[in-house]
């Protein structure tokens, strides 16, 4: 389980279009969710990011804030 506060969330940093990985070292392109709109179409949505490692999907950030961090 994962639990941030939302002190923790204001003070992280903003989330970055490519991070280090923790994992292996190498640079990974963060993605994003996507929201369906009630037409059914689909945009991006900055909720929740992540990137993929290993084919291993990790969280990075939630509302745009870089929570890997966090402890």
């Amino acid at each position: 389980m994962f639990t941030i506060g939302n002190d923790e969330l204001k003070d992280a940093p903003p989330i970055c279009k490519t991070i280090i990985c923790y994992q292996c070292g190498e640079v990974h392109e963060i993605k994003y969710g996507k929201k369906v709109l009630p037409d059914g179409s689909e945009v991006e949505s900055k909720l929740l990011a992540f990137y993929i490692c290993g084919g291993k999907t990790y969280l990075a950030a939630v509302a745009g804030k870089d929570i890997r961090g966090s402890r």
